[in-house]
């Protein structure tokens, strides 16, 4: 028995290849969109920061035995982005600027990183899976507000998982920054 929704398939595949690749990339476009809703915090960043004057290595990334080093302004020649933080700690809402993870390890070779560990100036370490977020998801802050962060702000450098902020509806006291960490000095590469 042909019911006509068979039918319709058939015709609208032999007829309108087209119509199959349309509808079949708007889907796509759909589920892709939606995984990624969360993570439309980052933008492009457009304008022209000034150059970082210092020449102080910033940020230590290892792979094994291999070692990149990283200033500011070194960071700071990868692509740029945004990201509007909101008042999560008191005084440092606004914009931040700086790269994301993905691209600093690629800078140093390690384009199949899954796992990472984070290390602070003052030793605490976290451990991330890369592969449980969007890749824009790790956002590397150089800045805030356009300006080098100083150490004593919890800089030089930041991580921050924008797409874990969500709406206007959501209290942003009950966001988790377990995996945020601030004055980041060393990534290395676990697996």
């Amino acid at each position: 028995m042909v019911t006509w929704w068979g039918s319709l398939k058939v015709i609208a595949v032999v007829k309108y290849p087209y119509l199959v690749v349309l509808i079949f990339v708007s889907v796509f476009f759909v589920v892709v969109t939606k995984a990624y809703a969360d993570t439309d915090h980052v933008t492009v960043f457009k304008e022209t920061l000034e150059v970082s004057v210092s020449n102080k290595r910033a940020l230590l990334v290892k792979n094994g035995e291999k070692v990149s080093k990283f200033r500011i302004k070194d960071l700071e020649e990868l692509p740029l982005y945004e990201v509007f933080v909101p008042p999560i700690w008191e005084n440092e809402d606004g914009k931040y600027q700086g790269v994301i993870l993905s691209d600093i390890l690629r800078a140093s070779g390690m384009v199949d990183a899954n796992r990472v560990k984070l290390v602070a100036l003052d030793g605490y370490a976290i451990d991330l899976t890369l592969s449980k977020r969007p890749a824009n998801c790790f956002f590397v802050a150089t800045r805030y507000l356009m300006h080098e962060i100083k150490v004593d702000m919890k800089g030089p450098i930041r991580l921050l998982l924008p797409c874990m902020i969500g709406g206007n509806d959501k209290s942003y006291a009950e966001i988790s920054t377990t995996n945020w960490i601030w004055n980041l000095k060393e990534i290395h590469m676990l697996d």
